[in-house]
């Protein structure tokens, strides 16, 4: 039987099968305690555990105590306990080989990165978006010279079809030896993505993947875009305190997005603040329109919240208008994306929609540098995804500096403690147990074929009626001239 050379750690951990989660589902992601060097490398073939040489897990060991286990936050199992390793292995060489193991570990790895979008399809509108900002987080970083030594980058389209971003994914780790992914553009295609992460030994970062239960499913998964549950909660509270809409008619798509926004949102608007939907109608049913069109006449909506994809939405707002519906209307941030507004012109005047906290007008000095650095290279203002694509690819270009050497339990250690005061131009970074960040989404509206705040907006508004009041009251003081 072939023998695997496995660098050897003390580690206090409760066992259980390598790669899985720890109780209620949280990752087994802290320091290492105990010692805070290897003890001796080992000759074995019996005992589970990870190579020194490719980082893969092996078979998963459900023995439980302290145990030797391979550094890193990665696995909480996989190791052994000290009497199965005192009855099992037989100790082949002592610390003196230390040194020439890990360096035979490190000069097979490469900082290799995969990116995985949409660049065709229905999807290929985020797509588009997040790799202008990924392609300008490159270009700003090799102009530094700040890319680690090796760097290379592997590109794939998913054509917006989960199998093949599956089947991508796959093709760059086995061929190209990818040890991070940028992937997961949409919520579907990172759910597809998710189970072959263990398998492949890779880490996945999603710049904007957003169904809630996603982060929970992989200790290898990451995203940096907020949970739809954030989203449809604000969206719910805002169209009933906000707007003070009573009763809404929700349009929705077919997608594991929507099926991450909408119970949120009803919980908040409906089953907590007390507000009515008269009607949910889907994009998939037959005849859809004319239901909108009855619903509209018969209940008189006082909202409309459209729950989808930017395609989806585009098809609902071009229906209210053409039926003349002067209500609130209300949908979600993946309208924001350049294509989708340009598309509708002057139909998406006064539509709302919640975002991440990322205002291209802050006067946040990292903000302003990426906003122009943006407009420089593509001539229009960055969107939300290119920001997120931006913000992705910085993180993974950091991970990649500090992980040494560049494998799965490096990588995921480096996400969770090397890059703790990350600042994105989207926010802090900091990942949670479930590998995700808490970024509060904030309402905007589209005035005068701009995305503005509604804050922004609300002091634009008050000050145009105080100039304008001020002009009336003017106008009454003026003195009238005398008559000759």
């Amino acid at each position: 039987m072939m023998e695997r050379w496995i660098p050897i750690w003390w580690r206090s951990c409760t066992g259980r099968p390598s790669g899985a989660a720890t109780d209620a589902g949280k990752r087994c992601a802290g320091p290492l305690t105990g010692l805070a060097s290897p003890v001796a490398v080992f000759s074995t073939s019996s005992i589970t555990g990870r190579t020194a040489a490719n980082g893969s897990a092996a078979t998963g060991s459900t023995t439980t105590g302290p145990r030797l286990c391979y550094p890193g936050p990665v696995p909480c199992g996989g190791g052994v306990t000290m009497a199965a390793f005192l009855g099992k292995s037989r100790i082949v060489t002592v610390l003196g080989c230390m040194g020439l193991s890990l360096g035979l570990a490190a000069c097979g790895s490469k900082p290799v990165v995969g990116i995985l979008l949409p660049r065709t399809g229905n999807a290929s509108s985020y797509g588009e978006s997040i790799e202008s900002g990924i392609r300008v987080a490159l270009a700003e970083t090799r102009e530094g010279r700040g890319l680690p030594q090796g760097f290379e980058v592997v590109w794939a389209d998913t054509a917006s079809k989960p199998s093949q971003a599956v089947a991508k994914l796959k093709e760059m780790v086995e061929k190209r030896g990818v040890k991070m992914v940028i992937g997961g553009a949409t919520s579907d295609e990172a759910r597809a993505m998710i189970p072959e992460l263990e398998k492949l030994d890779v880490v996945c970062l999603s710049p904007s993947a957003s169904a809630p239960d996603l982060a929970k499913k992989s200790q290898l998964f990451f995203r940096i875009y907020p949970s739809d549950e954030l989203e449809g909660g604000r969206a719910g509270s805002f169209i009933f305190d906000t707007l003070k809409a009573k009763t809404t008619l929700v349009l929705a798509g077919n997608n594991d997005y929507v099926r991450g926004i909408e119970p949120e949102f009803v919980r908040k608007y409906s089953k907590k603040l007390g507000g009515k939907i008269i009607a949910r109608i889907s994009f998939d049913e037959d005849g859809w329109q004319q239901k909108v069109k009855t619903e509209l006449k018969k209940d008189k909506p006082q909202a409309v919240y459209i729950v989808g994809y930017a395609g989806d939405i585009t098809k609902g707002i071009q229906l209210l208008r053409q039926q003349g519906y002067d209500g609130r209307i209300v949908t979600t941030s993946a309208l924001y994306t350049g294509k989708a507004i340009q598309d509708l012109g002057k139909l998406a005047e006064g539509v709302f929609f919640p975002l991440p906290p990322f205002d291209r007008t802050s006067q946040d000095e990292t903000v302003q540098q990426f906003v122009k650095r943006y407009m420089d290279t593509y001539q229009r203002a960055p969107d939300i995804f290119a920001a997120h694509g931006y913000d992705a690819m910085k993180i993974v270009i950091e991970v990649m500096r500090i992980a040494k050497p560049p494998e799965t339990p490096e990588i995921e250690k480096a996400l969770h403690f090397g890059i703790s005061e990350f600042k994105g131009v989207t926010g802090p970074i900091l990942f949670n147990d479930y590998g995700e960040v808490k970024h509060y989404p904030k309402m905007f509206i589209i005035k005068d074929g701009q995305v503005i705040s509604y804050e922004v907006y609300l002091k634009q508004e008050r000050r145009r009626i105080l100039e304008e009041v001020q002009k009336l009251l003017g106008m009454k003081e003026k003195p009238t001239p005398k008559a000759k």
